[in-house]
């Protein structure tokens, strides 16, 4: 609690404005604490003198003749601060510095309800204020302190936070490769309708749950700004045919039409593309959900305002539309327009929400409106950079046109998977395609095989019981035995650039993501064994 001046002022006896400096005098040489005496002049009037002034005015025979009896009201304050009793000392302070700076060597007349209560010494005034701010100081390091205790907890959480998605997210994928590549496995084996579309019902039921997965781990790192953004020069004229060819048979058996536009004469830009598509792709997808007959239009075009180059990306559909209520809260995550969306046409509504915060970190704005001919229209505006020319040279003519792929034998493949169900979607398709498979549930039991039997090519996960996929490696690299250059492919569930990163430094040839499809695998695979030793290979597999 701040202290008031009533808690340090002292009760000392006023006197009466006409006293005489030898009076005066007298009253200071018998108390040696006191440092000014309070007046009251006829009317009740207010003043004070102080110690100092009496002192020197007396100091010398001569001078004690002169002031003797002169009233001491003459060496009184000429403009005296009164105070009341309740205000606390750092505005008393504040204020005498303010409007009499001299009071802060005098002293203070302190009343209440205008009547008299005594006086406060500067030398208690400073050390009342110090006290305040010291205690002050101490208050605001004992907040900094706890702010950095909470700022500690919270960064913790985010770690937390970021590790179970990134365990969650390995966690889930491992299965799901039993999923997804069972299904497809299913399909590719199965005869008759029935069975076939059992399996087809289990892929997409599949599909389905890594979309959400992958719509959770994106929203994670948007909201920890942890989303890497990779600008490069790109066509819009490709990137829109690109969509238009992801999204068109989506329409069949729809009554509706999708018309993808680029503006005449925009240029080349540099910007995310990757991040770009996965903004218009979830702006596609809600409009393609709402949309049962008329059209969805995507129209592209660049602008340019005061300070640099813009792209403006409209998505406009002729559904049902968006009332006023639902707009506010359209792009907060696992928000849909109303209750029976979910029901009537699925999803997650993390679409707009992860749309909207891409388009937030890439320094642009995503906005709702009505579209006039009904329905909504979604526009993007951000930032973007002219990018020069694309630039063709005979090597680049060369190097465009896809490399001759060199023949191989099928051979043998060792596999190394502790997890039951990958295991399985991985021999089986790679035998499915001709291959024979070896397969080590360990590491332990994997060196039974590698130091032994050739392989053409050996899978490996990253994270097994006994040892890691990286040692297994650099084993194999060390050893003289007959796999040492064998191209070894990493088999993980974490799909983070940074272990992707640490794949490549490692010296896999290629890294192959769970949930596992065995087309995927079987294609990329044999890329690898076409290209040996290309340094395409890692850009291929990716």
């Amino acid at each position: 609690m701040l202290a008031r001046v009533e808690d340090i002022s002292l009760p000392i006896s006023p006197v009466a404005a006409d006293t005489n400096c030898a009076a005066a005098l007298s009253l200071f040489l018998s108390d040696v604490s006191l440092f000014a005496i309070p007046l009251r002049a006829e009317g009740g009037a207010l003043t004070l003198v102080t110690r100092a002034a009496v002192t020197e005015a007396m100091a010398g025979p001569e001078a004690r003749t002169i002031w003797a009896a002169q009233p001491v009201s003459i060496l009184a304050s000429a403009d005296p601060q009164i105070v009341d009793a309740a205000t606390p000392v750092g505005l008393a302070a504040n204020n005498a510095a303010m409007k009499c700076p001299a009071a802060l060597s005098e002293g203070l007349i302190v009343t209440r309800e205008d009547v008299y209560c005594g006086l406060v010494s500067p030398a208690d005034l400073t050390v009342a204020i110090a006290k305040e701010n010291a205690a002050r100081a101490r208050t605001l390091g004992q907040a900094a302190r706890r702010m950095e205790a909470a700022k500690a907890r919270l960064n913790s959480a985010a770690r937390e936070k970021a590790d179970f998605l990134a365990f969650l997210g390995h966690e889930i994928r491992t299965p799901l490769t039993g999923i997804l590549g069972v299904a497809d496995l299913l399909q590719d084996s199965v005869s008759g309708g029935e069975p076939k579309r059992l399996a087809r019902t289990i892929s997409d039921s599949g599909h389905h749950l890594e979309r959400l997965l992958n719509d959770l781990l994106d929203l994670s790192r948007l909201e920890a700004g942890k989303m890497p953004l990779h600008a490069a020069p790109f066509d819009l004229d490709e990137f829109a045919a690109e969509a238009r060819d992801v999204w068109q048979p989506r329409t069949d058996g729809k009554r509706v039409a999708l018309r993808i536009h680029v503006e005449e004469g925009t240029p080349r830009i540099e910007a995310d593309a990757l991040r770009l598509r996965q903004v218009l792709f979830n702006l596609l997808s809600n409009a393609l959900k709402f949309t049962e007959q008329g059209h969805v239009d995507v129209s592209l075009a660049t602008w340019r305002d005061e300070s640099s180059l813009r792209l403006r990306m409209s998505v406009s559909d002729t559904g049902c539309g968006i009332s006023e209520e639902d707009k506010a809260r359209l792009f907060e995550a696992f928000e849909q327009a109303s209750a029976s969306t979910v029901h009537t046409h699925g999803g997650s509504g993390l679409g707009l929400a992860i749309a909207k915060s891409l388009v937030k970190a890439m320094g642009g704005e995503i906005v709702l409106a009505d579209n006039p001919d009904g329905g909504s229209i979604f526009t993007v505006d951000l930032p973007v950079r002219k990018a020069g020319p694309r630039l063709v040279s005979t090597a680049t003519k060369e190097k465009s046109v896809r490399p001759q792929m060199g023949k191989f034998e099928l051979g043998r493949i060792l596999v190394i998977e502790d997890h039951a169900a990958s295991a399985l979607v991985i021999t089986e398709a790679l035998r499915a395609a001709g291959w024979e498979v070896d397969h080590a549930p360990s590491a332990a039991i994997a060196r039974e095989h590698l130091f032994d039997v050739p392989y053409q090519a050996v899978l490996t996960d990253i994270h097994l019981p006994d040892e890691s996929g990286d040692m297994i490696l650099r084993t194999l690299r060390t050893d003289a035995g007959p796999n040492r250059d064998t191209p070894v492919l990493a088999v993980t569930a974490d799909l983070t650039d940074r272990r992707r990163t640490t794949c490549r430094a490692a010296g896999f040839v290629a890294m192959i993501e769970k949930p596992i499809r065995p087309r995927a695998l079987v294609a990329t695979l044999a890329d690898i064994l076409m290209l040996g030793d290309s340094p395409d290979a890692w850009a291929r597999a990716g």
